[in-house]
C-alpha cells in the first residue's frame, strides 16, 4: 500500500513539472510534451495507447485496457492542460510543504486526478484481475479553452459511463452549470470633444445597459436547481472610444451568464435582448445588437446512475463514511461527454476549485492517495459488474 501512495505522489510531481499552459492563455507551450509522458506511462502498463490529433501538435492521450468483452465500459476523462502561470512563484516546483499540500500549477486542476487516475490503473493492471468491460483512460487538450480535446474524442469515442476529475473535494458531483457568453454591441455617434452634444456617447449608453442588469437579479433568484443554485450573470469586458477628444461612436460589452442544467441555448441572448428592447424604447438614441458567441449546456446526471453508485461505494469503502452527492457551480466536459455523446458522467477527484487557477495552487497529499483507491474501487465495482 506504501509503495501505491508513493508511486502516485512521485507521478503527480512529475506530470506538474511538465509545463502544459493551454497556449491560448499566457502563450503556454501546449499539451505535447504530458500527452507524451502519459502515453509513456500506460505504455509501460500494457495499455493499448494512440495520440488522437487535435489540432497542429495538440493531441489527446488515449489508453485502453481491454475487457473480456460482457461487460460495461468506462471512460477516465481529465484534461491536461493548465490556465496561465502569470503570479505564479515556482509554478512547476511540485513542492510539498509541511502540511502536505503540493504546490504548482495544474496540481489541483487536475492533475492531482489524473495521477490517481494512473495509479489506479496500474493497481488493476498488477492484480491479474481481468476486466469484463473496456477502461479507457482519455487526457484531453483544451479543457481551459474550447474544448477542442473532448469535442474530438467523442467523435471516436464511446462507452457506458465516465467520471470526469474535476476537483470536487472528494464529493461525488452529478450536477454542474453551464454558460452562455454573450456581446453587446452599442451603437453612438462620433463629435468633438467640445461638442459632445452634437455625437451620441456610446460608453455612457452602455452604462445604462449594465445598470438595467440588476433587475434581472430577482428573476434569477426566482429559479433555483437543488444542486447548483441559481443562474448568475456578470459583466466580462466592455471596450469603446478612440481618443480623449472623441465621443465615442462605439462600445462593445461581453457578459457571461451561468446556466442551470436543462436550460436551452438562447436563453442568455433573450434576457439581454429584453433588456436592450426596453432601454431603446425608453430612450431614441440608444441602438444597440445582441449576439451569442458561445454556449455550453449544463450537466445533470441521475443518482441513481450505476456508475454513480460505483462511484459513491468505493469512496465508502475507502473513507467509510457515505458519499456527498453536490452540484458544482464550474463548467467541465463531462457536460460534452453526457449531452453529446450520450455517456453517462459523474465528478470526482482530490482538490478545492478555490485553489485551481489561483497564484498558490496546490492539493492535499493524503486526498490525492485516497482518491487513487477510490478510483481503483470504482472500475472494479463498475468494469465488473453486469451495469451495461
Amino acid at each position: 500500500m506504501k509503495s501505491r501512495r508513493n508511486e502516485t505522489v512521485s507521478l503527480l510531481k512529475s506530470l506538474v513539472k511538465i509545463d502544459s499552459v493551454n497556449p491560448f492563455d499566457d502563450r503556454g507551450g501546449g499539451e505535447a510534451e504530458i500527452a507524451e509522458f502519459i502515453r509513456a506511462t500506460l505504455d509501460s502498463y500494457g495499455l493499448a495507447t494512440r495520440l488522437q490529433r487535435v489540432k497542429g501538435r495538440r493531441a489527446n492521450v488515449v489508453g485502453l485496457l481491454r475487457g473480456t468483452g460482457n461487460g460495461p465500459a468506462l471512460m477516465l476523462n481529465g484534461h491536461i492542460d493548465t490556465v496561465g502561470v502569470s503570479g505564479v512563484k515556482d509554478p512547476f516546483g511540485g513542492r510539498i510543504d509541511g502540511q502536505g499540500l503540493l504546490h504548482g500549477r495544474g496540481a489541483c486542476d487536475m492533475k492531482g486526478s489524473i495521477a490517481s487516475m494512473l495509479t489506479a490503473i496500474k493497481s488493476v493492471v498488477d492484480s491479474g484481475t481481468r476486466l469484463r468491460g473496456d477502461l479507457v483512460f482519455a487526457g484531453v487538450v483544451d479543457e481551459e479553452y474550447l474544448s477542442l480535446g473532448t469535442r474530438a474524442l467523442v467523435r471516436e469515442y464511446r462507452t457506458d459511463a465516465a467520471i470526469v476529475g474535476e476537483p470536487t473535494g472528494m464529493d461525488v458531483a452529478i450536477a454542474h452549470k453551464g454558460y452562455d457568453w454573450v456581446e453587446v454591441t452599442i451603437r453612438g455617434r462620433a463629435a468633438h470633444g467640445s461638442v459632445p452634444e452634437k455625437g451620441i456617447d456610446a460608453i455612457e449608453k452602455a452604462s445604462t445597459l449594465v445598470a438595467s442588469l440588476s433587475s434581472l437579479k430577482s428573476v434569477h433568484a426566482a429559479l433555483k436547481h437543488p444542486l447548483v443554485g441559481s443562474p448568475r450573470m456578470h459583466t466580462s469586458t466592455i471596450a469603446g472610444g478612440t481618443e480623449w477628444s472623441v465621443v465615442p461612436e462605439s462600445c462593445t460589452l461581453h457578459l457571461e451568464r451561468r446556466t442551470l442544467p436543462g436550460e436551452r441555448k438562447g436563453v442568455a441572448k433573450r434576457e439581454v435582448q429584453r433588456l436592450v428592447d426596453n432601454l431603446s424604447a425608453e430612450d431614441p438614441e440608444f441602438h444597440a445588437t445582441v449576439a451569442e458567441l458561445f454556449h455550453q449546456s449544463g450537466l445533470e446526471t441521475s443518482s441513481k446512475e450505476p456508475i454513480v453508485r460505483s462511484l459513491g461505494a468505493a469512496y465508502r469503502s475507502v473513507t467509510g463514511r457515505r458519499a456527498k452527492m453536490v452540484g458544482m457551480p464550474y463548467w467541465t466536459d463531462a457536460a460534452l461527454l453526457s449531452g453529446e455523446a450520450g455517456i453517462p458522467a459523474c465528478l470526482f477527484g482530490p482538490g478545492d476549485i478555490r485553489q485551481a487557477h489561483s497564484a498558490d495552487e496546490y492539493v492535499d497529499v493524503k486526498d490525492v492517495e485516497d482518491a487513487t483507491l477510490v478510483f481503483e474501487r470504482a472500475i472494479r465495482g463498475f468494469c465488473l459488474s453486469d451495469a451495461k
